[in-house]
């Protein structure tokens, strides 16, 4: 049977009206826009750091593992809806996709690792006794977050050496946008620091759940909403609002928004067209 879903919007004005829309799919609204919400998957134990791979279609994720009795890894493919589990780490804490190359990156307490999607496995490359709490992938640059000290480092020659950058103590977020800025998130508050060696403090926000950079722009997801982040005045201006608190949010293609909630996976999809009754009545 066709089920149908209904949102109603009581927009108020001096003529009161009700905005009434009806889809055969469940409808999610974040600032002005209208999604479908589709779910990807629930089978997954409180699924974070969601990393897509444009170039597969498959959204990387940690969930918590019963067997390993610590965090696992795993991916869903958006268009199959296929999901597996990587074998050949324990103790996962970090993922990281290089978007010009497809390449996967996995970091965990003892060091970084590579993904095959031929074998489906992850084999360690290096930095062996590197406890890897994040990981960016940005522009032919790797930069990674030690969990041991909580700073952030420069990976070089292939995952063999690390340079401390300047930086940020007690980072417990960071990123690294378009054009190298560095943003992250401290005891302090939330800072930029800028390629002259500049750290700007943003005047506007100090919590940050993750970081989503997209094109060339850097968005803060907050449990008060969603941000768009200046790095060089150090202000964050909210683009939206969210009606639910997302374990991790990242951005896929054409508009699409995949976050985690609770065990679940969901996709939004952005609604291009609809119809609209307007039902008006006396104030």
């Amino acid at each position: 049977m066709l089920m149908k879903y209904l949102v109603m919007l009581i927009v108020a004005s001096a003529e009161a009206k009700i905005r009434i829309y009806l889809t055969d799919t469940p409808l999610q609204i974040i600032g002005t826009r209208l999604y479908k919400k589709e779910l990807l998957t629930d089978l997954y134990q409180a699924p974070k750091e969601l990393t897509y791979d444009s170039s597969s279609r498959n959204l990387y994720f940690m969930y918590m593992d019963d067997a390993l009795q610590n965090s696992g890894r795993a991916y869903i493919n958006i268009i199959t809806k296929r999901a597996m589990k990587i074998d050949g780490i324990e103790k996962n804490k970090a993922i990281a996709v290089d978007s010009e190359t497809g390449e996967v990156y996995f970091g965990t307490t003892d060091g970084l690792y590579k993904y095959d999607p031929i074998t489906n496995e992850a084999t360690n490359i290096g930095l062996y006794n590197v406890n890897i709490m994040k990981l960016v992938v940005r522009n032919n640059q790797m930069y990674l977050l030690d969990a041991n000290n909580h700073m952030i480092y420069k990976v070089y020659d292939h995952g063999k050496a690390t340079i401390r950058m300047r930086n940020g103590k007690t980072v417990v977020e960071f990123d690294v946008d378009e054009r190298g800025n560095v943003h992250y998130v401290t005891l302090c508050g939330l800072y930029c620091a800028i390629e002259n060696g500049e750290v700007i403090k943003n005047k506007d926000l100090d919590i940050v759940n993750n970081f989503i950079v997209h094109e060339e722009k850097t968005f803060a997801v907050t449990e008060e909403g969603l941000y768009d982040i200046d790095c060089e005045n150090g202000t964050a201006t909210r683009v939206a609002r969210l009606d639910f608190a997302p374990r991790s949010m990242t951005f896929g293609d054409y508009g699409d928004i995949f976050y985690s909630l609770d065990d679940a996976i969901y996709r939004l999809r952005p609604i291009v067209s609809y119809q609209v009754y307007n039902l008006y009545g006396r104030s």
